[in-house]
């Protein structure tokens, strides 16, 4: 959604969500050209084909799919977990990646969608906050390590000396 704004100083017409812009008063926003000493920023909107979250998800999903993804369905599932139960594109990937790669399941059964999340999302976070609380645990530990040579003798051939067997040559 574009927001259009008028700098007081310049008087030049842009959209504040691609040109980068300073708070002037409440409802008046400028260049921050114009006004270099303003340290009050707006930040910049992000789109999300520019979020690297959701450009990772998009090539795990084609990675794992392959041309059997119904994108329509993904795109779909996508806006209502981002939406309505405030999923992130980072968490989607990280439960995709626990259900296929770590759990094995297989993807045969997904109809070329990504309608699981919801049912793995809370066991992959899980998952995740363990295995990083054991990094963070683990992070300042040093193991000693102690080497123990073995040696070990070579072994011996025992038992009798394999007897040739006769074709019946011999006899005549």
């Amino acid at each position: 959604m574009a927001h259009y704004c008028i700098c007081p100083k310049c008087n030049i017409r842009f959209d504040r969500d691609k040109i980068q812009a300073v708070k002037i008063s409440t409802k008046r926003y400028g260049h921050a050209i114009c006004y270099p000493d303003n340290t009050d920023f707006v930040p910049l909107a992000k789109t999300k084909d520019q979020d690297p979250d959701y450009i990772a998800l998009m090539n795990y999903i084609e990675k794992i799919f392959g041309d059997k993804a119904n994108y329509a369905q993904i795109n779909r599932q996508l806006k209502i977990y981002t939406t309505e139960k405030g999923y992130s594109y980072s968490g989607i990937m990280k439960s995709l990646i626990f259900f296929f790669e770590i759990k094995g399941n297989s993807i045969e059964k997904t109809n070329g969608a990504i309608g699981i999340v919801p049912f793995v999302y809370q066991d992959a976070y899980q998952y995740y906050l363990n295995l990083f609380l054991a990094q963070q645990a683990n992070q300042n530990v040093t193991l000693l390590t102690q080497t123990k040579e073995v040696n070990i003798k070579p072994p011996k051939m025992r038992g009798t000396k394999q007897k040739l067997f006769d074709l019946g040559e011999s006899e005549e």
